[in-house]
C-alpha cells in the first residue's frame, strides 16, 4: 500500500483510493495523478485482499472511508468486479463513485461494470500524455459527483 497526502488546495477530488497490481500501472497513475494536481490524498491497493480489508476497516469507522476508487479488474488474486459487487452492496454509487480504469477493452467487461454499478468505466491507453489526460478527467467526474451530493 502507498499512501501520498499532501494539501488539499487547488484540488478537484478529495482521498482517492485505487486498486492496481501493476508497478508500473500504478506509477503512472501516481505519476498522472501528482501532474494533474486533482488529488490530495492517494492511496493503493495491490490486491483484492488489501482493499476488501481496507474497506471492512472503513465500513467498522476504523479509517476514512475515500471520497473515490479507482479500479482495476484484472487482478492476481481476484477479480475487480468482485470488488465492485462488495462495494456496492455497502454503498451506492453517490455514496462511494467507482471509476474501472483496465486494460480490457471487451464490450462484455464493460457492461457487466456497469450493470454491476460503477459510475464510469474507461480502458488505460498505452501513451501517458493520453494517460494523464483519462486520469485527471476522472478526478474531474468524481470532483463533480462530490459537490453535487453537497449540495443536495
Amino acid at each position: 500500500m502507498t499512501n501520498r497526502a499532501t494539501t488539499n488546495s487547488g484540488r478537484q477530488c478529495g482521498g482517492l483510493a485505487y486498486v492496481e497490481d501493476n508497478d508500473a500501472d500504478a506509477m503512472m497513475i501516481e505519476t498522472a495523478v501528482q501532474q494533474s494536481n486533482c488529488v490530495y490524498d492517494l492511496t493503493r491497493y495491490s490486491s483484492v485482499a488489501g482493499f476488501l480489508d481496507y474497506l471492512d476497516a472503513t465500513g467498522a469507522g476504523e479509517t476514512v472511508q475515500p471520497e473515490a476508487v479507482l479500479l482495476d479488474i484484472n487482478l492476481p488474486d481476484g477479480s475487480g468486479f468482485e470488488v465492485l459487487q462488495v462495494i456496492r452492496q455497502a454503498y451506492s454509487p453517490e455514496e462511494l463513485p467507482v471509476a474501472v480504469f483496465s486494460g480490457g477493452e471487451s464490450n462484455a467487461d464493460i457492461h457487466r461494470a456497469y450493470d454491476l454499478g460503477a459510475n464510469l468505466y474507461l480502458n488505460k491507453p498505452m501513451e501517458f500524455s493520453e494517460y494523464r489526460r483519462r486520469i485527471a478527467g476522472i478526478c474531474g467526474f468524481f470532483s463533480r459527483l462530490t459537490r453535487s451530493r453537497e449540495v443536495e
